[in-house]
């Protein structure tokens, strides 16, 4: 008897010249994300998120200085900082899946999307080519990636966060995950 159990599915053929847009953008509503993919206008990796993240609500510009507590950085060098662990190569694709689909909260399934949010990423590695710089703040959504416990540094005013942030080849991609418990 052949059971499939614990087998990965066969990897998902976005088609050809996909619009890695599009697809980008409907997996990241499907999932409550915040992506973004554009050109390469020169900032850099904190610049990008931070200026991605400002007109969603995630962030607490108005208080820059404020003493009360806080998650996330207060301007785009300490968003830099925060973006701290460069991506291996050979885990940019399965890092950006995770951080496109798992829940930062509670442990649930990623239901049939894993090979698409995989696809999706390999696209956007192809993209932006073997010189990209990827970057993420933690292992949040990236579990697997994470010696000990998970851990990262804040990217947004939620309780919970993952961002992978690339940049190479002329273009640049920011995914941002939140969760509140």
């Amino acid at each position: 008897m052949d059971l499939s159990f614990g087998l990965r599915p066969e990897p998902y053929d976005l088609g050809p010249d996909p619009d890695l847009a599009t697809w980008l953008a409907e997996l990241g509503a499907s999932r409550h994300r915040v992506v973004h993919l554009g050109p390469d206008d020169g900032r850099s990796h904190g610049q990008l998120c931070w200026d991605v993240l400002e007109p969603t609500g995630l962030l607490a510009v108005h208080c820059r200085d404020c003493r009360h507590g806080h998650g996330g950085p207060r301007d785009p060098a300490r968003m830099d900082a925060a973006l701290k662990i460069g991506i291996p190569p050979g885990e940019i694709v399965p890092w950006t899946a995770a951080t496109l689909l798992r829940d930062l909260v509670y442990r649930t399934g990623e239901g049939g999307l894993r090979p698409v949010a995989e696809a999706v990423a390999r696209g956007l590695v192809d993209l932006l080519g073997p010189g990209a710089d990827w970057r993420a703040n933690g292992y949040a959504a990236y579990r697997e990636g994470a010696t000990g416990n998970v851990h990262w540094a804040p990217v947004s005013e939620a309780t919970f966060d993952a961002a992978v942030v690339g940049i190479g080849n002329g273009h640049a991609v920011v995914v941002v995950a939140t969760g509140e418990d």
